[in-house]
């Protein structure tokens, strides 16, 4: 204790970071779920820039060998990804990918019972520091068969975590069997109400988890945080089946940090620097907004921000590739005066 305050929250044990090969393995996860569940072959565009998959590099070429070894290790595993037949038609000029069903085949054989329970137990343990995370839930699918080989009840498992949330499980089984979800939400003002929302996606920012769906009562897309879920049904038999829309893109779904305010918000222009990489203007921009090219090479993007403080500080924070602000004036005057704050702080050293 100093100064009279308690240290109790340096205390806290904090979830480990994930490992590169943990990174790896769950990208392979997410990769083979994406493609399993595709109404239609996926493009390589789409696969290497879905962030639900996970190819994170900067580099799309690094990106496209990164899917390349994702390939020939599913298939070292048993699962086959092959270029769609019309991958090269007159239509579509963009190679597309899709699971080999009649090639996939999961040799429970060649694993022994041993092996499948230190499976699960590697499970579990990704379980009990992520249990909370939709991207994880598809290890259940996994978690089953590997308890069949091991000769063991997935129910029963000494090593099942005892703090699963069951709410969460059932949204995602709703999701995972294409079935209208029902929970009691609370939103940000601590008002309880029941939603019913066919779900489309997920994804996380920061420390959070998001999901994104056509609520039926709102008729139209809302994104709701798992964290305020107080609580959800199981999904019954009897709910019609929905499909996901063709044209849905969840990018368009996710938040930028001057998103979070109650202010009304304010159309910003933003300027990225020639040279600036289509890729990389993506990545920042997350699809939100409208982006033009300027015949100096430059790329301007106009979007509506609700916090100029955190917009400024979002310019500053990628003015290292070339970000800058070009209006309106109360987001060029926020700019010029974090700049100002920070030499005097520095004089003042």
């Amino acid at each position: 204790m100093q100064n009279g305050t308690s240290n109790a929250a340096h205390d806290e044990v904090k979830p480990r970071a994930w490992t590169k090969s943990e990174d790896i393995a769950r990208r392979m996860l997410n990769l083979t779920f994406s493609l399993s569940v595709a109404q239609e072959p996926l493009t390589t565009e789409h696969i290497i820039n879905d962030p639900e998959i996970g190819y994170t590099s900067p580099s799309r070429e690094s990106r496209i060998k990164a899917f390349a070894r994702d390939r020939e290790s599913l298939a070292s595993l048993g699962v086959h990804i092959r270029e769609a037949s019309d991958s090269h038609n007159a239509k579509n000029e963009q190679r597309s990918w899709e699971i080999d069903r009649t090639s996939t085949h999961a040799d429970t054989a060649a694993l022994s019972p041993y092996d499948a329970e230190e499976a699960v137990a590697a499970i579990d343990q990704i379980f009990a520091l992520h249990a909370d995370d939709p991207a994880r839930w598809p290890l259940q699918m996994a978690r089953t068969k590997l308890c069949e080989t091991a000769g063991i009840s997935p129910e029963g498992s000494s090593t099942q975590p005892l703090n699963i949330k069951r709410d969460l499980t059932n949204l995602w089984n709703a999701f995972s069997r294409r079935r209208p979800a029902s929970f009691t939400y609370r939103d940000a003002r601590g008002n309880e109400n029941i939603h019913t929302v066919d779900l489309y996606g997920s994804f996380e920012r920061g420390s959070y988890v998001y999901l994104v769906g056509r609520d039926h009562g709102a008729d139209g897309l809302r994104t709701f945080r798992t964290d305020r879920v107080v609580s959800a049904k199981s999904s019954p038999e009897s709910s019609r089946p929905y499909v996901i829309p063709s044209e849905f893109d969840i990018t368009g779904s996710q938040f930028l940090p001057f998103d979070f305010s109650a202010c009304n918000p304010v159309l910003a222009e933003f300027s990225f620097s020639p040279g600036v990489g289509a890729h990389e203007i993506e990545l920042i921009t997350k699809g939100r907004g409208e982006t033009r090219d300027e015949e100096d090479g430059s790329t301007q993007w106009s979007v509506d921000v609700r916090d100029v403080d955190a917009a400024a500080r979002f310019a500053l924070e990628h003015a290292h590739i070339g970000l800058s602000v070009r209006g309106p004036k109360v987001l060029v005057d926020c700019v010029n005066l974090i700049k100002q704050k920070a030499v005097m702080a520095h004089e003042q050293q």
